[in-house]
């Protein structure tokens, strides 16, 4: 082999190896709020390797045949790494074996040239090339630079066999080229800016006009965020939207005219429709979300595609608005919106909001939003209480332990019904006809049980347009991101 061809695959492996030791480095620092720590144990778990390979295999033979790994190394490290992340109690343990197979490549490198007083430049100058791939590789915004080294790597490597055995060497060329070509089919890793904010894998994240969507994903499952507040998960979301649909259709004397307001991420709608509702009308607060919710797979996967059934109408209207002009016009009203965290939502838990839903409603309609955490944010959840009942209303509240989100509570109320009436008659509702995955009688008796109330509420404010008070208590509570 020629001394250009030595140079080519000490250079392009060396490059190759630094590439690839940046990779533990990125992920790292992606995942972890603080990495230094992880850094350090990277650095020894490959010099020590290094060390052990160096001194026990170096006059082993097919030590050389180590070097392959650097074909697959670059294409598959942080792409596999990535993906495992979200499926691994330790993830770190790949990176450890993985760094053990890029020491032995390392060590294979060096040991390919055979040429005992080449030994000393050599291993100088791996130093120096190595350090160069590591910077290439942490600050690349491209993959296409690896295809190149690939590519020169696997023709030194030919180069290296072909006086050998030109059947080895052809072969070598033939599985780096398809090595690069199938690389082409596997997606690139997205590395999203808000992930240190959370511990779970970030799959997705995107900002509307009112707040910021994420999605984590860990062992399968996935968590779905509003502005930091968990919203729901796959692994209990039926705990949240149960309890929030089927006591309102047991009550209802009529629900032919149904009317959600917000619900955007499908969830409501699709638990509505399992119960055999199709005729709903609905007004999103939020339209880029409506429009997620409906298109993107990690929504639609979840909801049933219930956003693009034919029985939905998107009304696309301001929701103010719309129930003035709407005067005892629906069956039931459920109000899914997001939680009162600045002035622009705050406006959906306001007297002046309970009373335009007062008289959109029919004589004997039905009511229910969510009210937040009765024991995360106490205040909040009381002022919403107290908002309600000087609408004119008289509310019932339950409350469900939910795994993933904590304790949740919802309030309904029915015009012209005592609360005395709506809460004996859930108290003894039965749910069998519909398909629930949690929800019966017992668990309607114990949501309705709260105990001794835990805050004396008499200097709590009603919260309305002029003076709004609920989102300031809200912002005490302790279930958001910080």
């Amino acid at each position: 082999m020629s001394i250009g061809f030595k140079g080519q695959v000490l250079i392009t492996g060396c490059l190759l190896i630094g590439y690839c030791l940046a990779y533990p480095v990125i992920l790292a620092n992606y995942f972890y709020e603080k990495p230094q720590i992880d850094f350090i144990v990277y650095g020894l778990v490959f010099s020590a390797s290094f060390f052990v390979l160096w001194k026990n295999l170096s006059e082993s033979g097919w030590i050389k045949n180590l070097a392959f790994a650097l074909l697959l190394l670059p294409l598959a490290w942080l792409k596999l790494e990535f993906r495992l992340y979200s499926e691994l109690n330790s993830p770190q343990f790949v990176t450890y074996s993985l760094l053990i197979i890029l020491s032995a490549a390392m060590v294979a490198i060096l040991r390919l040239e055979s040429f005992s007083i080449e030994r000393k430049w050599m291993k100088l100058l791996a130093v120096p090339i190595v350090a160069c791939g590591f910077v290439l590789s942490l600050f690349s915004k491209s993959d296409s630079l690896i295809d190149l080294l690939m590519l020169f790597f696997g023709l030194g490597l030919a180069a290296q066999y072909w006086q050998v055995t030109k059947v080895k060497a052809s072969s070598i060329l033939v599985v780096t080229l398809a090595l690069i070509v199938v690389g082409q089919s596997f997606q690139s890793p997205e590395f999203l800016e808000r992930q240190t904010k959370y511990h779970d894998k970030l799959v997705f994240s995107k900002e509307t006009d009112l707040q910021t969507i994420d999605i984590t994903e860990w062992r399968g499952n996935h968590w779905f965020y509003a502005d930091g507040i968990n919203q729901f998960s796959s692994i209990d979301s039926w705990l949240f939207y149960e309890p929030f649909v089927y006591p309102v259709l047991n009550m209802a004397s009529n629900t032919e005219k149904i009317l959600v307001i917000g619900g955007e991420n499908g969830m409501l709608v699709n638990e509505l429709q399992k119960a055999g509702i199709e005729n709903i009308q609905l007004i999103a607060i939020d339209l880029d979300l409506y429009n997620m919710a409906q298109n993107e797979t990690l929504f639609t996967a979840y909801n049933g595609s219930s956003l693009s059934n034919e029985g939905l109408v998107n009304l696309n209207t301001d929701v103010f608005t719309y129930l003035s002009r709407n005067a005892n016009s629906f069956d039931v009203i459920f109000i899914d919106v997001a939680d009162p965290v600045d002035l622009e939502r705050n406006q959906y838990f306001t007297k002046e909001f309970y009373e335009l839903v007062s008289s959109a409603l029919s004589d004997d309609g039905i009511f229910i939003t969510q009210s937040g955490s009765p024991y995360f944010a106490t205040e909040a959840f009381e002022v919403v209480q107290k908002t309600i009942k000087a609408s004119g209303f008289e509310p019932v509240t339950f409350h469900n332990q939910i795994l993933t989100l904590g304790e949740w509570s919802w309030t309904m109320a029915i015009n012209g019904e005592t609360n005395q009436f709506v809460k004996s008659s859930l108290f003894a509702a039965e749910f069998d006809q519909y398909q629930t995955q949690w929800l019966n009688q017992e668990a309607m008796q114990m949501m309705l049980s709260f105990g001794k109330p835990t805050r004396v509420t008499s200097d709590l404010e009603v919260n309305t347009m002029m003076k709004p008070t609920l989102y300031k208590y809200y912002l005490n509570g302790n279930y958001a991101l910080k």
